[in-house]
């Protein structure tokens, strides 16, 4: 019988009250970013399967229950994520751990969104495809990079995951939602693209150059609920390696660089926070974590790999 979130959480000493389960007024980015890592490493040491509960838990609190297709379609799905990476994960960094982190990221910045934001928050149906998409994210991610195909890993991975929607009963517009939610993930333009999109929408930005546009993402244009929700999942795809601790980003470099065959350094590190990234997280939600992705940056800038006390270094050191 598979184990439910609360019995993998009693297990492993998780406090399911604090982030990333939860939000807890009054924390600071670095004391949200501490529980976030706790509850990470916790559970990466924790035995399988946990992807499933935990995505079954998200979907659950926000009202759906067990018959619905959304929890359907989100368990088998998880499963096959797993199995995958049964006895050993396939790849050193995309993996159902990192889908596992991504999920949560997800389903935090949700619950921030809808206390900071000015313009959207989300109903209970957005946050449930927003989750979703963060679990098909990198469904069969293959270790590489996209190549001159863009898109490549991203379709695959919206691909994969359509038959077992249907399946499940959901519809097509859940569907088509999901798709252009996971394309925007593509990090070797579209999710700039995105970014821009999303700044012209709601900061007064400037729009992206017509030249810069992708035809996929038009729905994005066209929707702005739905570009929030793309908006957050590129945010929570890419909390864990830039937003949390200096530590905890070269924990996932290492990963990276092995799932490449290089070791990473600190110069790849200020080109992911530059040019992946965009020196910012997109939405207000991830943006509380920007003071942490500056301490990130200004390790990198001395050529630091690691802050020696983690999420509690010092803004100045001796």
């Amino acid at each position: 019988m598979t184990a439910t979130l609360q019995e993998i959480a009693g297990t492993a000493g998780i406090d399911l009250a604090a982030e990333p389960f939860a939000l807890v007024q009054g924390h600071t980015a670095r004391r949200a970013a501490r529980s976030m890592i706790g509850s990470y490493l916790a559970l990466e040491a924790a035995p399988e399967p946990k992807l499933g509960p935990i995505a079954d838990w998200v979907l659950a609190a926000y009202g759906f229950g067990p018959d619905h297709p959304y929890r359907r379609a989100a368990a088998p799905i998880a499963a096959a994520i797993e199995r995958r990476d049964t006895p050993v994960p396939v790849n050193p960094y995309h993996n159902a751990h990192h889908t596992l982190e991504v999920l949560l990221n997800a389903h935090y910045l949700a619950i921030r969104n809808d206390l900071v934001a000015t313009h959207i928050r989300l109903n209970d149906r957005e946050r449930a495809l927003l989750c979703l998409s963060a679990l098909i994210h990198d469904y069969e991610h293959d270790g590489t990079m996209n190549g001159p195909t863009r898109f490549r890993l991203e379709s695959l991975a919206y691909d994969t995951a359509h038959p077992q929607f249907r399946a499940a009963g959901m519809d097509e517009a859940d569907c088509a939602a999901i798709r252009a939610i996971v394309l925007a993930t593509d990090p070797a333009g579209p999710n700039l693209y995105m970014k821009a999109l999303h700044s012209a929408a709601f900061y007064g930005g400037l729009p992206p150059e017509p030249g810069q546009a992708f035809a996929e993402l038009k729905p994005l244009a066209d929707d702005r609920r739905l570009l929030r929700m793309a908006a957050l999942l590129n945010d929570a795809d890419l909390l864990s390696s830039a937003g949390l601790s200096v530590d905890y980003a070269d924990r996932q470099s290492a990963k990276l660089g092995a799932e490449g065959g290089r070791k990473l350094d600190c110069a790849d590190m200020l080109r992911f926070l530059q040019h992946i990234v965009g020196g910012s997280f997109t939405t207000r939600a991830a943006r509380f974590f920007n003071l942490n992705m500056f301490l990130i940056k200004s390790f990198a800038e001395m050529d630091v790999h690691d802050s020696n006390d983690g999420v509690d270094a010092p803004l100045i050191r001796p």
